[in-house]
């Protein structure tokens, strides 16, 4: 995963938290989210592998009767590698999860203030803070 993501201010009000820079943070949580739903597949796929190779070399050591411990010790290995991919696969899942999420929040986000955005920008009033009619 890229280490250098775009990360937009995070600041408790005013225009870190506006229109844009709201739709900006959704956008760099779902391309977060989708890197790691890659990463986490392509985890997932090397340490199937990896399990398999295992299973394989513990089946060669059992077929030369190589001692029973040293046997075990190759199968343990190869269960521990398929609880990653387990692991890698719920991950993968969360992932996909949160890029949905995040798309469909700023699919909802354009469509619920993307008009007034566009009209408060051609209006040449000032208009309040973000978080100004705020009703808590």
């Amino acid at each position: 995963m890229d280490a250098n993501l775009p990360v937009a201010a995070t600041g408790a009000d005013g225009e870190s938290n506006g229109y844009l820079a709201l739709g900006a943070k959704l956008k760099v949580l779902q391309t977060a989210a989708e890197q790691l739903l890659e990463e986490a597949e392509q985890h997932a796929r090397r340490m199937k592998n990896n399990a398999d190779a295992a299973v394989q070399l513990a089946d060669l050591c059992a077929a030369a009767e190589v001692d029973a411990k040293h046997v075990a010790a190759v199968a343990d290995i190869a269960e521990a590698f398929g609880r990653v991919v387990g692991d890698a696969r719920q991950v993968s899942a969360t992932a996909y999860e949160v890029s949905e999420a995040a798309g469909h929040a700023r699919t909802q986000h354009q469509a619920a203030y993307g008009g007034i955005h566009a009209a408060v920008s051609v209006s040449g009033a000032r208009q309040a803070k973000p978080g100004f009619y705020r009703q808590d």
